[in-house]
């Protein structure tokens, strides 16, 4: 099969669930539910809750043009370009799903205390993005599948100006440095030519709090996954 995964992959990472029931699904049926990436921004746990979801905000190296306004209010202002930092802020019109996980380094016991105390460890990360995309080919649809590492430096100065496209990529990986100690892990699917829906959408430039109809896809792979354990905390 076609397989568009492309991405950096962990060896290994965790993924938490509420309820034992749904972490047995996943193990045994290969069930789980990839969330609406906007839909982040409304969750009901407020210390979970991320009002930027979904937008990428970055302060660049680069020539900031300086206006100099004369003592003489005859006299014109002068203009000069200096070196400084450039803001960015962008979003992606696609609509866009994510598995949410964490890094073998993140500490288990905060895991299970913010999302869960039902924690499943994937030994294949890259082989279930696979496996995903196998079943929305099947399905007839078509995504790009992306494993990234989550930064923690929204709004934050960067020390290299970025690419077109890894500045766009943000508005997926990019989380303010209050969440850092969830070191997430994503795998991200992409919906190739089909735009969120506008109850995803940002208004006027506010992050409006909707629900959004796209809030999740539900992947059900029918089989169990060999790479995937129940992880016993004491």
């Amino acid at each position: 099969m076609d397989r568009k995964v492309c991405g950096e992959f962990p060896e290994v990472c965790y993924k938490a669930f509420e309820h034992e029931e749904h972490a047995k699904q996943f193990i045994d049926n290969g069930t789980f539910r990839m969330g609406c990436l906007r839909s982040y921004r409304g969750i009901e746990d407020e210390s979970r809750r991320d009002q930027t979801e979904g937008s990428g905000h970055t302060k660049e190296p680069g020539i900031v043009t300086v206006g100099w306004v004369s003592p003489n209010p005859a006299e014109k202002t002068i203009w000069t370009g200096e070196q400084g930092f450039q803001e960015h802020h962008t979003e992606y019109g696609n609509a866009i799903f994510l598995f949410c996980a964490c890094l073998p380094d993140v500490n288990l016991d905060h895991m299970k205390d913010e999302f869960g105390r039902y924690i499943v460890k994937v030994d294949d990360p890259r082989k279930l993005a696979e496996d995903i995309n196998d079943y929305l080919i099947g399905k007839g649809q078509r995504f790009l599948i992306e494993g990234c590492k989550v930064v923690y430096n929204k709004g934050k100065k960067l020390e290299k100006k970025l690419t077109d496209n890894e500045r766009l990529d943000m508005a997926y990986k990019q989380k303010p440095k209050s969440f850092n100690l969830e070191h997430e892990f994503r795998i991200v699917a992409i919906k190739f030519g089909e735009p969120c829906t506008e109850e995803c959408k940002f208004l006027s430039g506010q992050f409006e709090q909707v629900e959004p109809k796209c809030k999740f896809i539900e992947v059900n792979l029918g089989r169990q996954l060999d790479y995937l354990s129940f992880v016993t905390l004491k």
